[in-house]
């Protein structure tokens, strides 16, 4: 299914540029250091496109997660672009991204035309002496490649979702078909939550699924309690129609849409919803007729599948998890690191120290007060996407996706001192807690990740003998 999705991407990106497929001077890259997951579009699009036009370069630039700022994608002629020129487009890019604009400029090298929307954005630069007749179509290329990279992190999910179990949906990939589905036949966007359990045994919504024009940077986020969508979601108020933000601003810097949001819980018959939908009303106006029944039956056909698939992603995360301290724990820490989506990252072990004179002082009720003091910690300072786990006694690990070494580096030494700093106390007594640290990441240290735990936990080593309380990197593998 994997490679038919991924084939069927492909596929579609490229029967748009065949037509016009012809040579052109060698094309390179971009710097080594740019960090390109999967998510975005594969590097034979962007080489077909810039054949197809005798383009100078094409650009694609996705808002990034955390820390580690935005993930770009290029593909430039070295010979007819200088490093100044390729950077100029950059922040150009960069800026059009952000604003979420549309346009076509003449830059002294060339004509770039961009597309932007919710968080993407796609770029092409055309020779002056590119026929302007043809502008159109280029214009056209680009907002499929737009289209095509949003729509890519959908992809992955849903084909994630029946790695995972052939047999048993997702509550991701229940929420993304539901919001494809609806998408079709409304023409406009469409955000599918879902209620589950927390670790606290309260019941939470998070987005489990956002149509081909929504923002996927909604997807796996957990609405506040106060947001219209949540409220409908619980129960705790019937189908409305709203036109402030349903989603409670959950996304800081996400653009409030034109007209209203129409709310609908997914139930079956009587019972308690299991979710709801936002449906973006352009018009303000309601589905109504043959439309509108499509709609609800597609909802009620979703609602017990979303509610078996919450069920079977809670039992999966039950068995996935540490029961002392809510973390992943070192099963769920092997399957974050073999995803399919998984190609590059960072992966930190992490040590308490002295911890047996901790429990042989104070006693094991203090020791597992100080692990999950740990783990909190951890929590707090790694980035949303990070995956913290405990992988044995007073051992822990954070699988940090698509960082750097150097980035792994830095949150090691971020919670090292946070956790040096934070003051722990058992019944009266205060008692200074610290960790040792040891990290890896591929592909700096090595080229597979499967080798980064060895490689990690032998750097972990190194700070232990080194007089812990530190943060030691791994070597090269040579």
């Amino acid at each position: 299914m994997i490679a038919f999705l991924g084939g069927l991407l492909l596929g579609v990106l490229g029967a748009w540029v065949a037509r016009r497929f012809w040579p052109i001077r060698p094309a390179v890259a971009g710097p080594a250091g740019a960090s390109v997951g999967p998510h975005l579009l594969p590097d034979p699009a962007l080489g077909w496109l810039m054949r197809a036009n005798q383009a100078l370069g094409v650009w694609v630039s996705e808002v990034g997660v955390g820390e580690e700022g935005p993930r770009a994608e290029r593909r430039v002629d070295a010979e007819r672009l200088s490093v100044v020129q390729v950077e100029a487009v950059d922040r150009r890019l960069e800026r059009a991204r952000d604003a979420e604009e549309h346009g076509v400029e003449r830059l002294g090298v060339g004509t770039l035309v961009f597309r932007a929307r919710a968080g993407f954005a796609v770029a092409i630069l055309l020779p002056h002496s590119f026929d302007a007749a043809r502008l159109g179509e280029v214009e056209q290329d680009l907002e499929r490649m737009l289209e095509g990279a949003r729509r890519r992190p959908q992809i992955v999910a849903i084909a994630q979702a029946q790695t995972q179990d052939a047999q048993l949906e997702s509550a991701g990939s229940v929420g993304l078909r539901l919001a494809y589905q609806l998408e079709r036949s409304l023409e406009t966007e469409v955000v599918v939550a879902a209620v589950e359990s927390s670790a606290a045994d309260d019941e939470r919504v998070r987005i489990v699924g956002v149509s081909g024009r929504g923002d996927r940077r909604l997807l796996e986020t957990v609405l506040p309690p106060h947001a219209e969508l949540t409220r409908v979601a619980l129960g705790t108020i019937p189908q409305t129609l709203t036109v402030e933000d349903p989603l409670g601003a959950v996304v800081a810097d996400r653009r409030q849409r034109v007209g209203a949001t129409l709310l609908v819980p997914i139930a079956t018959g009587s019972s308690a919803p299991v979710g709801a939908i936002a449906i973006h009303l352009v018009n303000g106006l309601e589905p109504a007729g043959a439309v509108r029944a499509e709609m609800l039956e597609a909802v009620t056909n979703a609602a017990p599948r979303l509610a078996r698939a919450v069920s079977t992603d809670a039992a999966v995360r039950s068995a996935a998890s540490d029961p002392l301290t809510g973390l992943v724990n070192r099963r769920g820490l092997e399957q974050a690191l073999t995803r399919v989506d998984a190609r590059e990252g960072a992966l930190i072990f992490a040590d308490l120290d002295r911890f047996k004179q901790l429990n042989d002082t104070l006693g094991h009720p203090a020791g597992d007060a100080a692990l999950i003091h740990f783990a909190r910690i951890l929590r707090e300072q790694v980035r949303g996407g990070d995956v913290p786990a405990r992988i044995g006694g007073e051992e822990f690990a954070i699988w940090l996706p698509g960082a750097t070494l150097d980035l792994g580096k830095r949150i090691a030494e971020r919670v090292r001192i946070k956790l040096g700093t934070t003051a722990w106390e058992w019944q009266g007594r205060h008692w200074p807690l610290s960790a040792s640290f040891g990290v890896a990441a591929c592909p700096e240290t090595n080229p597979d990740l499967g080798n980064l735990p060895a490689q990690a936990d032998a750097a972990l080593y190194v700070a232990k003998r080194s007089g812990r309380n530190r943060v030691e990197a791994a070597g090269a593998a040579r």
